[in-house]
This record gives structure tokens, C-alpha cells and sequence, in this order.
């Protein structure tokens, strides 16, 4: 579960005693948190000391609607300031108003600490309450918590709707936690977890009924790709809610009694709880620290990731329970909604959503409501229904029996390959439509004549002629550590490259040691060419090399199936194409020789040093003229002036002279797309190749999920770099192995190793057509991710992060409240290599869609 709350204020200016007094009281209630007398029992335990900060959720599920805003201490969540009815902690039109009032309350809380150093009454009663919540409080106490206040928004109605969907939903949690053999007060999790809404989606990418993430969910065994969300089927996300729980609770059982042998089950509980929002490992670690004590993890345990919501997550549990238990007390009389019920018929092929409609005599509304794990693609008829799909339908008299013979009497369906016509729908994109029928994009756009920016309309036909999305054969520059006995040509003999090429990017030679815990970048491999071969180091970009050989670019990128777009790392291998005669890239001397300025606007990927290699020009000078910092940090967007560009790359490139009114159109995250088309209608652009101009969203890009391939002794080897979101499991899944044993064996795994994303992982490929297979799964399982966020979110806008010294991944993500996948989209650089420190990144902020 994640509390709506916002950042914490860590530093507040001299003045703002000044501003606060400036700012008059809105609409506002200070309170007290009621205190409620909860009854708990062995299952989940309630120590005294955790009731009030209990107390407290129960007035935010009962008491307070979304439309108040409860100003509060987030340590000791009971003390609460003030209560601002009419407003919610969320959204752009509430921020400025909750930060003044934060202002507010913190200036007020400074005076009163003032107050008490020099002994002065105080007579106003606003100021009376606050310092009614601080007796026995230091005034340095005060003025601490004067620095941490927190909204926290109420859900008395969110609740209230919850309790129509238990109704639903509740009967069939409860029959599988007795078959399960877990305490039926499990029931009252997904309250916390979803509002008990099986189509929840949170920021960070969990979703369902108990708001699974998607590499959680396929541990415990749920089906997610192009087809099927099994997530979101309340059913099936119970029963993998259940097995991770017995599993969470045996494996603290056993490391709380390391510690304390004679702990009870009991003890336990509200650490299995805790660990369904912080992980069984982030507890696990807690326990050997701290002992199986949970009140003193609460209070003592020191984590950068234990945070706020995990240390409310069973209080909150403890709440929903007293709350759903105690619904006619505080919501009077509820109308629960009717118990989930319905009838199952196998499929015993792949049918179309369509047949099965018609076959039924079924409208969407219904078959929808029944089967919630069935993607956009299968409602799109972009694909069918797998075989051995359980079919859910309403419950009957007479049953489906007929209706089911008669369906698979019929003829099988095939998937038409040739030129078909696509009606648009409600949520399509022309990049969404083009990765469900794995045809390019581009090619889409072009044939449909969409335009530049790709624009479709909700009922628009649209042209589609198969294809191949072909993959360009290159690595994205997979990391490795060195372990004892490692030595570099050892290590590249395991991956498959050539052991010059390995010592080259890392700057290495025959007779050079590895240390122990060295990180090394593997090249990337290509099948070696008798054109010749280049090896991508720092600050290369592909024109720039094409420039520097004395080649045409264009054909550079299409000898290794690049595109202007795509980015190249370090580490990586090209083919050199070898021209005959006179190469294209090459011009005489009297044209190569004129300088010209121009102006050059920042894309994605781009550095500041990138931009100088592509137009051969000194790094050091284009920083200067631009009067960049030290570190040449450039932002999304950024109109950069380039001068003394030789003629014949300006030319290559494309790009404008400044006084030219010709001009390179760049996305803007903040236009809507009627305001990118009438810029686009108005703007010249100086290109031959239309391709090249169509702006796509940055999720629409096509994924670059290509297995690499390399030829060892003969003997071809497959890799990978390891995506967000991705297991093992995943991996054996889509190369249908039965086993993640294999891929352990390959790659020298133990049970214990860690998948990290941007790393190299081998796989076992058979022939290209297991691996072609094997790509187009993991593919649509991206873009499946992808589909869902979109129906739920929009973006706004991006700000900028700069990275600090231990920051993780992971971290960055969670404090963004955004899935990994988002953040690595967005700073590709993240793909090939973990976050450093001092670099920038674009972190998008973003909206719920209101539905």
C-alpha cells in the first residue's frame, strides 16, 4: 500500500515565521484522533503501544472523506495538527495550497518552542492545540517536528465503496484462505492493498485485488503477457496472495527463532503483514538486527527504504479490520454487493473474442466483468483467447453445454497475415496497434499517412501489411564483476567476445590485473565481419564515427540495422561497411574546410560531449560556448549553439544555420497533441527522409529486446541484458524450459544470485526459431506493461534528479512512486549501467487518467 502523502519539508527559510503569520487559517477543524476500543486477538496481535497510531487509521477510513486533508506528524501519525476540509493532499491544484499551509502550522510550531525556552504562556488556542500535542516534548523536539509535517488525505468514501465491492469479492477471499489454511482476517488486507478493487493500479506498477507487482507475480505463478493479466483476476490473485504468505511466514518464523527460540506465531504475524509492503528479505534483515520484536523495529530499525508506509502498513491492516468489522457503526446501513459467482468451460484451442461472443450470445460488458485477466489485445481481437483459458460465465439453468459444442465444433481460426483493416479504438495509439499486429511503426504511420505526430482518431481505419520488426543484432553493453580465479580472457570466453575487444573498452591490456570486485563492461557482440569492425567507446556517436572512417552514416546504420534513434553504448561492436571507389561520406578538401554555426536542440540520450563527436568539434568547446557547467549537463529540450561545424556534417546531419528559419521540431512533454500537430503544421523541417521526422512517444518507441548473438569455437552463444521487471522464471517461461536450472547452470548462478537490470545474462537458444520466439514473448510482455500504464496514467511533465552517492535503482524508483521500467525509458543510459553519482536524470511525473 502507498499513503498519500507528500515529501516531507526537510529545510524551511528564516522568514517563515514571517510567512506564516501571512497566511489566515482556510476552512480548517483541529482535532483530536478519537480513541477507539480495538479488540484483537493470538492472529494479530495489537501491542498497547501501537493503538493510538492505529486510532488514527480508523478515523482516516471513517471519519475524514478524500476531500479532507489531514495535516499530521508522521512519527507519531495521532498527532495531528490540522484537519483542511475541502481540499486533498493530491494533485497539481492542491500543492501550493498544502505547502502554505505546512508553512503555517511549522511557523506556529517554532514560536511555540520559543515560547517554551523563555517560559511564556500562550493565550491564542490554535497554538494552544498544537502545544497540547507536544506535553513532555522538548522544544528541540518541537522544532524538528515543525520540519516534518505530512498530508495524509481521508478515504471515509473510498471505504465506503470498498464495503460494496467485499460484498463481491469477500465470500471468495475467505473460501480460499480456509482451503489455504490461513487466519480469515487475511480477508481484511485487500482493503488496504486496493480499496478491495480488482482493477487498481498503483503508481509503481502493482495491480489487482491484492496489488501484485509484475515480476512478483510470476514467482507465484500468474500468467502476464499480450493475452492475460492473471493479476487482476481476483481468483487466481488470491490464491498467489496466499502462497506468498505462508511462505513469508515460514521463512521469518525461522529467522525470528534464531534469535528467540521460543517466539510465538503470534509474534510473527505483524511481520508477515509488514513484508507484504516492504518483502519478506527487507524484514528478514530487520529480524537479525533487531530480534523478533516488532514495536522495537518500528521505533529502531534504520533503513533508507523503511519508511512511512511501511511503518504504518499493519497498523493500517489493524484499522481496515476494525473499520469492515464495525462498517453499520460508522457508515450505517451498507448495501454489499452481490457474491461473485459463475460457471467455467475450457477452451480447447485458441478462440477469438469475437466467436466467443457470437457463440454465447454474450455481450463485452458481461464477458468483460466475468474474465478480468483478459488484456486490451484479446478485446481488440488482436489476439485470441489462448487454449486451455477457463472461460467464465454467468451461472444458468441450463448451462453452457450446447453453446460450448456448438463452439468448438466450428472450424479452427487462423490469424490473417495478409493486408488487413484495423478500426481505431478507445486507447489505441498508432505504436500500440503496430506492436500488437509486429508490424514496425514507422511503417504504420507512413503507410496511413498519419503525419509527424502520429495522430489517430477513435474509429478511423486503418491499413496494416505484415511484416518483421527486425531487431538490430547489437548488445547494449552488459556489465560484469570479477570474482576469484577470473581472468579477462576467461571471462571473455563465458560471454562470447573476443578477448581484445573486452580489454580495449576497459582500457586493459594482456598484462594487466583484475581486482576482485572490478566492475567490467562485455562488449557487445556481433558475428565477426570481413568488412571490419568497430568498438564503441565513451562520448562515440554513430555519425561521428561514420565521419571519422570516412563513410556515409547512412550506410554505417544500415550495415548494423540502426536508426538515428536508437543509442549506442560503450562496449558495443560495429560493422565497418566497406565502400567501393570513392566513399560517399567523403567530400573534397574546399568544401570540408567551410565552417558554419548551427543551432541544435537536445533529444533524448543525448550528452553534451555525443553532440560535439557527431559534429567534430572539441567537447571542451561546445561546454564553453554554451556556458554549460563543469560536468556539460544539458536538459531535454535545451537549444544549444554549435559553431565552426565543417559544411559537409551540418550537412549530413541535416540541421539548420542559425539564421536559417528552418528548424528541428523536438517533443515537448507538457503539449497536448493538437499542439504538437499545429506546431508541426507551422514548423519546416530540413530533412529528406519523412521517416526520420515522425515523432513517436517515448513508450511508443520500439523495444530493442534483441538477443545478441556471438560465435564461440564454433559454436553459436546467446545473451541478453536484463530489463526491469524480469526474472528468471520469465526467462525459462518464454524459452519454455520447464526450469530456471539451465539458465543457473550457464551463467554460474546459485540460488542466492540476483538478477540486476543492464547486466549480461547467457541463455540456452536452440536455432532462430526458439530464439525468434523467445523475443517475441519477452517483447510483448514489455509492452504489455506499457498498455497498462497508459490506460491508467498520463504524463505531465519531467523534472530532473540528480543522482547521490549509494543511490539505487530501485530506490530512486520508489521514491518517485514509479515503476523501473518508466525511470530506465526515460535515461536509457540506465539500461547498460547502474545510476552514478552526479549524473542527471529525467524522472516524469505523472497522473491518474480519470475513468
Amino acid at each position: 500500500m502507498t499513503f498519500k502523502g507528500d515529501e516531507m519539508i526537510r529545510r524551511l527559510p528564516c522568514f517563515v515565521i514571517f510567512i506564516a503569520l501571512l497566511v489566515s487559517p482556510a476552512v480548517e477543524a483541529y482535532v483530536e484522533v478519537r480513541h477507539h476500543n480495538i479488540s484483537c486477538d493470538s492472529s494479530f496481535p495489537c501491542p498497547t503501544e501501537l493503538r493510538r497510531r492505529v486510532d488514527f487509521w480508523i478515523d482516516v477510513y471513517s471519519r475524514w472523506d478524500s476531500q479532507n486533508a489531514i495535516l499530521h506528524d508522521p512519527s507519531t501519525p495521532h498527532r495531528v495538527y490540522k484537519v483542511v476540509e475541502g481540499r486533498s493532499c493530491g494533485g497539481k491544484a492542491n500543492a501550493s495550497f498544502i505547502r502554505d499551509q505546512k508553512k503555517f502550522i511549522a511557523g506556529r510550531l517554532y514560536k511555540i518552542a520559543n515560547n517554551r525556552d523563555k517560559n511564556i504562556s500562550i493565550s491564542d488556542a490554535f497554538n494552544r492545540h498544537l502545544a497540547g500535542l507536544f506535553r513532555g516534548n522538548s522544544s528541540t523536539e518541537i522544532r524538528t517536528a515543525a520540519q516534518n509535517i505530512r498530508c495524509q488525505s481521508g478515504n471515509k468514501d473510498g471505504f465506503k465503496a470498498a464495503l460494496h465491492r467485499y460484498g463481491i469479492y469477500g465470500p471468495m477471499v475467505r473460501r480460499i484462505l480456509r482451503e489455504a489454511e490461513l487466519p480469515p482476517d487475511v480477508q481484511y488486507l485487500p482493503f488496504v492493498e486496493s480499496s478491495y478493487n480488482p482493477k487498481a493500479f498503483s503508481r509503481v506498477g502493482a495491480a489487482g485485488l491484492w496489488q501484485i507487482m509484475p515480476a512478483t507475480g510470476q514467482t507465484l505463478g500468474l500468467k502476464l503477457d499480450a493475452s492475460l493479466d492473471e493479476r487482476l483476476d481476483p481468483e487466481f490473485a488470491t490464491w498467489a496472495a496466499t502462497r506468498y504468505l505462508k511462505k513469508a511466514r515460514k521463512t521469518l518464523t525461522r529467522v525470528g527463532r534464531e534469535k528467540n527460540p521460543r517466539i510465538s506465531d503470534s509474534s510473527i504475524s505483524p511481520f508477515v503483514i509488514t513484508s507484504y509492503n516492504y518483502g519478506v528479505n527487507g524484514m528478514r534483515r530487520a529480524i537479525k538486527k533487531l530480534g523478533p520484536d516488532y514495536m522495537k523495529v518500528l521505533n529502531q530499525y534504520r533503513s533508507s527504504s523503511f519508511q512511512v508506509a511501511v511503518k504504518n502498513f499493519y497498523s493500517g491492516f489493524l484499522a481496515a479490520r476494525f473499520v469492515a468489522q464495525n462498517a453499520t457503526r460508522f457508515f450505517g446501513e451498507i448495501s454489499p454487493g452481490e457474491p461473485l459467482s459463475y460457471t467455467t468451460v475450457r477452451l480447447n484451442r485458441p478462440v477469438s473474442i469475437g466467436r466467443i461472443k457470437s457463440s454465447f450470445g454474450l455481450g463485452e460488458t458481461k464477458l468483460k466483468e466475468l474474465n478480468p485477466a483478459l488484456t486490451r489485445f484479446i478485446w481488440n481481437e488482436w489476439r485470441f483467447v489462448p487454449k486451455d483459458y477457463l472461460l467464465r460465465l454467468p451461472n444458468r439453468k441450463n448451462g453452457w453445454k450446447k453453446q460450448a459444442k456448438i463452439l468448438f465444433s466450428m472450424p479452427r481460426e487462423t490469424q490473417n497475415s495478409d493486408v488487413k483493416n484495423y478500426i481505431v479504438q478507445n486507447g489505441d495509439t498508432a505504436c500500440g496497434i503496430a506492436a500488437a499486429f509486429r508490424v514496425d511503426c514507422r511503417e504504420l504511420i507512413n503507410v496511413n499517412k498519419l503525419g509527424r505526430n502520429a495522430v489517430i482518431k477513435v474509429g478511423q481505419k486503418l491499413k496494416i501489411i505484415p511484416g518483421k520488426n527486425k531487431y538490430p543484432p547489437v548488445a547494449e553493453g552488459g556489465t560484469y564483476v570479477v570474482r576469484k580465479g577470473d581472468s579477462a580472457c576467461l571471462i571473455a570466453k563465458r560471454f562470447g567476445v573476443d578477448c581484445d575487444d573486452l580489454l580495449s573498452v576497459n582500457s586493459l591490456d594482456r598484462s594487466s590485473t583484475l581486482n576482485i570486485k572490478e566492475k567490467l563492461i562485455i562488449p557487445g557482440t556481433l558475428k565477426v565481419s570481413k568488412k571490419g569492425r568497430y568498438t564503441v567507446v565513451k562520448g562515440d556517436h554513430a555519425c561521428g564515427i561514420a565521419n571519422r572512417i570516412g563513410i556515409n552514416c547512412n550506410a554505417l546504420l544500415m550495415a548494423n540495422n540502426l536508426s538515428l534513434i536508437d543509442i549506442i553504448y560503450p562496449g558495443q561492436t560495429l560493422t565497418i561497411p566497406k565502400i567501393n571507389g570513392t566513399s560517399k561520406g567523403k567530400v573534397n578538401n574546399a568544401v570540408k574546410k567551410r565552417k558554419v554555426d548551427i543551432s541544435y536542440m537536445v533529444v533524448l540520450g543525448d550528452t553534451a560531449c555525443s553532440i560535439a563527436s557527431k559534429y567534430q568539434i572539441p567537447c571542451q568547446r561546445l561546454i564553453s560556448d554554451n556556458k554549460l557547467d563543469k560536468n556539460g549537463l544539458i536538459m531535454l529540450g535545451q537549444k544549444l549553439i554549435i559553431k565552426g561545424v565543417p559544411e559537409s556534417i551540418a550537412a549530413q546531419h541535416k540541421q539548420k544555420k542559425i539564421n536559417d528559419e528552418t528548424v528541428t521540431l523536438v517533443a515537448d512533454f507538457n503539449m497536448t497533441s493538437s499542439e504538437l500537430e499545429n506546431k508541426s503544421k507551422n514548423t519546416k523541417v530540413f530533412n529528406s527522409d519523412k521517416s526520420e521526422n515522425i515523432f513517436i512517444d517515448l513508450l511508443d518507441q520500439p523495444f530493442n529486446l534483441a538477443v545478441q548473438t556471438s560465435v564461440l569455437d564454433g559454436k553459436k552463444i546467446y545473451r541478453i541484458n536484463v530489463e526491469p521487471e524480469e526474472t528468471l522464471g520469465h526467462y525459462s517461461d518464454w524459452l519454455r524450459l520447464g526450469g530456471t536450472e539451465e539458465i543457473r547452470e550457464l551463467n554460474g548462478f546459485d540460488n542466492s544470485s540476483m538478477l540486476v537490470s543492464g547486466e549480461a545474462l547467457l541463455i540456452p537458444v536452440k536455432d532462430l526459431t526458439h530464439k525468434s520466439e523467445f523475443e517475441q514473448r519477452r517483447t510483448e510482455y514489455h509492452r504489455i506493461l506499457v498498455e497498462e500504464f497508459k490506460e491508467n496514467f498520463r504524463f505531465i511533465g519531467t523534472d530532473t534528479y540528480t543522482i547521490n552517492p549509494g543511490d539505487a535503482l530501485w530506490g530512486i524508483a520508489r521514491n518517485f512512486e514509479l515503476p523501473v521500467w518508466i525511470i530506465t525509458r526515460f535515461n536509457p543510459k540506465l539500461m547498460s549501467s547502474p545510476p552514478k553519482a552526479g549524473d542527471v536524470l529525467q524522472i516524469p511525473r505523472i497522473e491518474t487518467k480519470k475513468i
